[in-house]
């Protein structure tokens, strides 16, 4: 049984190798460009799936209220609970504890694409004023 079937092209292979091996570490540049990339891709989904009122989304937004309605109601009852048990109320907030992760995807799928915009509005326009105060210290 043959491993290889015709001529292998090493300049190919070489190619091929390094482009991957390029790909592994980010410049900042290209890691700022993936951050836009996800940011506004981020911002794309949130506008056309929260402002939408199919029962899809009204069925996401109970689910969430649901998520994070639980999570704050363990957090107080585990303080309440510190005053009368304190191992009961450990106990509770490490229930809370374990849904931390999905609170926040939660949080950051409702609110994150506005912060997002806000972030890169924010750096738009800063950008923008230090191109004009430059272009006003030279002149």
């Amino acid at each position: 049984m043959k491993m290889f079937k015709g001529k292998i092209d090493v300049g190919k292979a070489f190619d091929t190798i390094a482009s991957g091996v390029d790909k592994i570490a980010f410049t900042e540049e290209e890691r700022a460009d993936f951050n836009k990339g996800v940011a506004d891709a981020q911002l794309e989904f949130v506008k056309t799936t929260v402002s939408e009122n199919s029962a899809r989304s009204i069925t996401r937004r109970y689910l969430a209220i649901g998520i994070v309605g639980v999570f704050l109601f363990l957090i107080l009852s585990s303080a309440v609970a510190a005053a009368f048990n304190g191992d009961y109320a450990a106990f509770l907030f490490e229930l809370a504890k374990s849904l931390t992760t999905l609170v926040l995807m939660v949080a950051t799928f409702f609110f994150g694409g506005y912060y997002a915009n806000k972030f890169v509005s924010a750096s738009k326009e800063k950008k923008s004023n230090q191109k004009t105060s430059k272009n006003e210290n030279v002149n």
